[in-house]
């Protein structure tokens, strides 16, 4: 039965993390446990731009509508881990959060223009 206990515990990391408590940071960021999670495959705006707080509570309302699973893809430059999210054997899709934002997203902000003088 020891035995049996200690192959379970053993094998328990292997697949995705299950149960998993979290909170939406933004649209694309979950803290879970603790650990920040950036969600691989959505591209929300962020808090300061439009769509922003509305891309967050959908997030929000996701996760908070069944069981969360993680599956951990590795880390970014920032220290995050980067995961599929999964909600109730779900996964988590960009038409979930709303419009896509960032890269290939059209910019509004003064820092994303260049005027050579």
């Amino acid at each position: 039965m020891r035995t049996l206990l200690l192959l379970l515990a053993c094998l328990g990391p292997l697949s995705g993390i299950a149960g998993e408590r979290c909170i939406a940071i933004d649209g694309d960021t979950l803290v879970c446990n603790h650990q920040k999670v950036r969600l691989t495959n959505v591209y929300a705006a962020e808090l300061n731009q439009a769509g922003g707080p509305a891309a967050k509570r959908r997030l929000q309302a996701l996760i908070a509508s069944g069981e969360v699973t993680l599956r951990p893809l590795g880390q970014d430059r920032y220290g995050r881990m980067l995961a599929e999210v999964y909600v109730s054997g779900r996964r988590i899709e960009q038409a979930d959060i709303g419009p896509r934002a960032g890269r290939g997203a059209q910019w509004h902000y003064d820092r994303h223009y260049h005027v050579r003088r």
